[in-house]
């Protein structure tokens, strides 16, 4: 397969060696600016990973071009419809790691739990490298929505910090004044979301228009 990449960043280039391992071509490197032509490519399908205020923009090219799309960039979401609406192809993730969707899954039962013992308080902390972008994470932000669907009416806090050489750290805390429970995922390289993001490449090219996320790409592997 072809593979475009628009965001050769650290994600992007982790992308690219999964994908050149597993027998694929990178046909496009798309690293700053708007001088590039999808059309031009000859790619099979897009990965874009760039900032908040392009995604959604170079997704609609890619999409006007007949190209499928991954978009791992985070904090766009307010123009979700756009794409919705675009009749194209594309999958979404706020993280593509297997272990932060399982993460949501388990604390829809601990939040069902938790929210009947009034005296506990819910609330999340991420921790990321200072590269990044949007803060809170677009995974912690999933996380509160996923906290909210499950039962907790109120405000959740969120407590976002940035340092040097830290991956990714997620963590789901109910806190009463006996005791403190902790659910806690630990991004120890960006292997484990590459993997998961060319996963949902090979995904994404069986199917038809839409937009798509990890659940259903979960959801119809298991």
């Amino acid at each position: 397969m072809k593979l475009a990449i628009i965001g050769y960043g650290k994600m992007g280039q982790a992308v690219a060696k999964v994908a050149l391992d597993s027998g694929w071509s990178i046909v496009a490197k798309v690293e700053k600016g708007n001088d590039w032509n999808p059309n031009d490519w000859g790619a099979d399908i897009v990965f874009e990973s760039t900032s908040p205020g392009s995604a959604v923009d170079n997704t609609l090219r890619c999409i006007k071009a007949g190209l499928p799309v991954v978009i791992a960039t985070t904090g766009w979401h307010s123009r979700l419809s756009e794409l919705e609406h675009s009749g194209g192809i594309v999958f979404y993730a706020t993280n593509f790691s297997i272990g932060i969707h399982l993460m949501n899954n388990i604390s829809k039962y601990m939040t069902r739990v938790m929210t009947q013992f009034a005296e506990y308080n819910v609330s999340i902390q991420e921790e990321h490298h200072t590269q990044k972008l949007d803060s809170p994470s677009g995974t912690a932000l999933t996380l509160s929505e996923v906290v909210k669907a499950a039962g907790v009416e109120r405000e959740i806090k969120i407590s976002a910090s940035r340092k040097d050489d830290v991956v990714g750290i997620h963590e789901l805390c109910w806190v009463s004044e006996v005791d403190e429970l902790v659910l806690r995922h630990k991004a120890i390289s960006r292997q484990g979301f590459a993997l998961g993001a060319f996963q949902a490449l090979n995904w994404l090219l069986e199917k038809g228009s839409g937009v798509y996320t990890m659940n259903d790409m979960i959801n119809e592997i298991r």
